[in-house]
């Protein structure tokens, strides 16, 4: 297979640069460091007077969480925990990077904001992880660094119209997750993690309307290379920890995804439904005026998509999947 080369054309280029006033105007999503939350403030601390108390409080709550709440937790948590590779993919858009580490035009900006507050997520939930005592700590640590070391690849090939479409889709992808994971939990008496899902789901929806305003921009300016975008990339499913891996399984993450879909986490027909809120906020079904050529069949492929996935969808559900011993929670089978 021939590898992409890191270019962009200079047509798309031209649209980045037009666009970085528009980028600028979104930065306020991002919120200052001394609004932001901090794992600390959802943790017990422990130079506090209640320490004690505190841990005996999350201990016992996490002892209501499931093997299965257990193996999405983890996963989910890698996956936070491989941040490196994200940041790293954001800045690969050939002709539009933070050259330094610190330029200060408004998408390297924007890539370290998003940066610093993703990075409180695997934080908090890592340090959940440690403290409740339900899991292979040991095995879960072996995981993330095999996935940041594994890699990961958007398939964008260093274009950005393709790497912000998929960032548009995948952080929408990660709201649902977390906001459905924390409903389960706290459905199931875990109050604690139940909050600390629901504010990663609300920096992830932030972050969402930013990406998402960014591909607008795009479409306006140059419809023709958006619909090829959309249509390549929203057309396969490629989700950051898909090289997951523990030493042991080579379909760990198929299996980790596999329980996530079952327990009603995250699964094919939340991307169904993620494309076609993504469609209907494009309005692409409206999009008229479109030169002749492939821009109109783009579009309707990608309108089309949602239908498909629902279809495949219905197709997995009457597939039986086997129990899989999972070693982040001592080798019990789920």
């Amino acid at each position: 297979m021939k590898h992409q080369q890191l270019t962009m054309d200079p047509d798309r280029l031209q649209v980045m640069i037009d666009l970085l006033p528009h980028v600028d105007g979104l930065l306020p999503n991002l919120k200052s460091v001394e609004e932001s939350w901090q794992p600390s403030d959802l943790l017990p601390d422990f130079g506090g007077e209640t320490w004690s108390e505190d841990l005996a409080s999350l201990r016992a709550e996490a002892l209501n969480l499931s093997d299965e709440m257990l193996v999405v937790l983890v996963g989910n948590v890698v996956t936070e925990e491989a941040l490196p590779s994200y940041q790293t993919a954001l800045n690969r858009f050939g002709g539009l990077t933070d050259r330094t580490g610190v330029e200060t035009h408004a998408w390297a900006r924007w890539s370290r904001g998003w940066t610093a507050e993703e990075k409180r997520h695997g934080a908090v939930t890592l340090g959940y992880l440690y403290l409740a005592g339900r899991v292979d700590m040991n095995s879960v640590e072996q995981t993330i660094q095999h996935l940041i070391r594994n890699g990961f690849d958007t398939g964008a090939g260093g274009d950005p119209f393709r790497g912000l479409t998929y960032a548009s889709i995948q952080e929408h992808a990660t709201k649902t997750s977390w906001r459905q994971l924390g409903s389960i939990a706290g459905k199931a008496g875990a109050p604690q993690l139940h909050k600390m899902c629901g504010l990663i789901a609300a920096d992830e929806a932030r972050h969402e309307r930013v990406y998402r305003a960014m591909m607008k921009g795009i479409l306006e300016r140059d419809p023709e290379g958006a619909l090829e975008a959309l249509r390549d990339t929203l057309g396969r499913v490629a989700m950051p920890a898909k090289t997951m891996a523990d030493g042991k399984s080579r379909h760990l993450f198929q299996h980790f995804a596999h329980v996530g879909q079952r327990i009603g986490v995250y699964g094919l027909r939340d991307y169904a439904d993620n494309v076609e809120g993504f469609v209907e906020e494009l309005r692409l079904d409206g999009l008229e005026g479109l030169p002749e050529g492939d821009a109109a069949r783009h579009r309707d492929e990608i309108c089309a998509l949602p239908v498909r996935y629902r279809q495949q969808a219905e197709i997995l559900d009457r597939q039986r999947v086997r129990p899989v011993a999972f070693p982040w929670i001592h080798g019990r089978r789920v």
